[in-house]
């Protein structure tokens, strides 16, 4: 706890440094044309350096809305006319994969998600959200629910027959437990869903988890997909179908792990320091 107290202080401390350095093009001298106050002693430090409140620039984003790093098919670099990607996928039913990181309202406080989005051949066998557009009511997380009897979970509740996941599985398992299980796994529900955003391809966005990627270094990190309704269908009722061999999966290349992942690490950390910021500890 305190080993991550100071990493916060020091992250906090480093930022409003940087917020205090002048800004290149902002004038030190009053505006022209406004009336100032003689009370108003200009000559003090105060009125001659720049104002930044310390979080007006995002300290992993800067001014950018999300960082985002993309992998494709050579399919897909042939479609639309871009580059092979030596480390990209390889041609199958998903032809582009692409993670975001983000800084989002999740309740009564702010966090980073990292989130998982792609397209994905529409007749591939998995199961998906209804319709030919889904998207998941933005109200879950602005206000803890849509109005019903039973709370809105999109994990276990609506989207429990359909929900993707995402893993990461040691690359050099030590024993037999590492070989069959992942390092981690998490479901991963869906923000949107667009059957047709072309002929052939559906868009999706996922409510990826920036704490279940691991480094590319040592583990092969992974995208599923389940192709049975899980405990009623699927090969065992102990285990989630996405995690059954029937499931469709891909592995996340390791090239755009590789550009991400940094970010990725950075984004836990921060959100570990908002939550110790406004809570005065870390939250599991």
């Amino acid at each position: 706890m305190k080993q991550r107290s100071s990493v916060c202080l020091m992250k906090w401390l480093a930022l409003m440094l940087v917020s205090l350095l002048p800004l290149s093009g902002i004038a030190a001298e009053p505006v022209k044309g406004v009336q100032i106050s003689s009370a108003i002693d200009l000559t003090l430090p105060i009125h001659q350096k720049p104002k930044l409140h310390p979080e007006l620039s995002d300290p992993l984003l800067g001014d950018q809305a999300q960082i985002v790093e993309w992998a494709w098919s050579p399919q897909y670099a042939k479609r639309f006319g871009l580059p092979v990607q030596p480390d990209g996928l390889k041609d199958n039913a998903l032809w582009l994969v692409g993670i975001k990181v983000m800084r989002i309202q999740d309740g009564g406080y702010q966090r980073y998600a990292c989130r998982i989005i792609g397209l994905i051949d529409n007749k591939t066998s998995i199961l998906t959200p209804p319709g030919d557009r889904f998207m998941r009511h933005p109200a879950e997380s602005w206000i803890g629910g849509l109005p019903k009897k039973i709370p809105y979970n999109s994990a276990t509740g609506e989207q429990n027959e359909y929900v993707a996941a995402q893993a990461a599985w040691y690359k050099q398992p030590k024993n037999k437990l590492e070989k069959e299980r992942p390092e981690t796994g998490l479901g991963t529900p869906y923000i949107l869903f667009h059957r047709f955003y072309s002929n052939d391809l559906a868009y999706f966005e996922l409510d990826g988890s920036c704490g279940a990627f691991r480094d590319p270094a040592g583990s092969r990190n992974e995208l599923r997909f389940p192709t049975r309704i899980d405990g009623k269908n699927d090969e065992d009722k102990q285990q989630s179908a996405v995690y059954e061999p029937s499931a469709v999966h891909f592995d996340i290349p390791d090239g755009l792990m590789q550009k991400m992942y940094p970010n990725i690490r950075e984004a836990e950390d921060w959100t570990s320091c908002f939550m110790t910021r406004i809570y005065g500890k870390k939250l599991d």
